[in-house]
């Protein structure tokens, strides 16, 4: 038995029963299918991730990313309510680090407000034809923000369309800094995704972790020219988290196995 066999026997046993009670999908859109996937079509909610969809209206509406905006929502964050932030140092907090008060102010300083907001985002995911996925808040505090793997598949790849979107979440770290009074202050930022700090081929990048979402993670990846995407949905906690994902991006580009097939014999296909 060679070593490869072996490496994908004991990669996918340890998939398996880390994402049982969880949904999650690697695809290849070069070659337009999932290499791997389970639970694709579930319903689920999405914690953070919401906040791509955020950035996504707000960029779809040309609005001026700097202009500055006052700070105002409930949640906490590295802003202080009434300051004035730009909406690009907004989006760099947001899609960083996951900054929930980041992401309540631009939806609340949106045109028309926090309803034309959410509005305007679930018309535009319902013309992409994002059947299974709504969007209730800006933030993803809300359970009621639910979409699919196979809706996150999808929308991950319309998105790169955005040169902001791709370059902000995918940096590991940001330095902002923000006048105060004759001050500036720096704010730093650390991505919320741990696999950021150890894969240089990661484009685009966001986590979420909440009660009823559990830990979170979408991912664009390129590997021997080719785009992936990758979707893990509702696992215990960070470590089955990234133990999941890690195995994913050793997979690419190699394997061709869905996850409603045995898992043995795997097929190697050297591209």
């Amino acid at each position: 038995m060679s070593k490869i066999f072996v490496f994908f026997l004991l990669a996918f046993t340890s998939i398996y029963s880390q994402a049982s009670q969880g949904a999650w999908g690697l695809y290849d859109y070069t070659r337009d299918t999932y290499q791997v996937g389970e639970n694709t079509a579930d319903v689920r909610s999405i914690a953070s991730i919401t906040k791509l969809f955020t950035a996504t209206t707000i960029l779809r509406a040309g609005l001026d990313l700097n202009e500055k905006v006052k700070v105002k929502g409930r949640s906490g964050g590295r802003f202080g309510n009434g300051q004035l932030v730009s909406r690009i140092d907004l989006l760099k907090a947001m899609l960083i680090s996951s900054d929930n008060l980041a992401a309540e102010t631009l939806a609340n300083t949106y045109p028309g407000g926090f309803n034309s907001f959410i509005e305007d985002t679930n018309d535009w995911v319902r013309g992409w034809g994002l059947t299974d996925t709504t969007i209730v808040d800006a933030s993803g505090l809300m359970s009621g923000n639910q979409s699919t793997v196979n809706n996150l598949i999808t929308f991950i790849h319309k998105i790169k369309q955005y040169p902001e979107i791709l370059s902000i979440s995918a940096e590991a770290n940001a330095v902002l800094k923000i006048p105060k009074g004759r001050k500036e202050i720096k704010i730093h930022l650390k991505n919320t995704n741990p696999e950021l700090f150890f894969y240089d081929n990661i484009v685009l990048s966001k986590t979420g972790t909440t009660n009823a979402a559990g830990k979170c993670v979408v991912m664009l990846v390129e590997k021997a020219g080719r785009l992936h995407g990758i979707v893990i949905l509702g696992q215990r906690n960070s470590k089955e988290r990234s133990l999941i994902a890690q195995t994913l991006l050793k997979l690419m580009p190699i394997t061709t196995v869905y996850a409603n097939e045995e898992p043995l014999p795997i097929e190697i296909a050297f591209p």
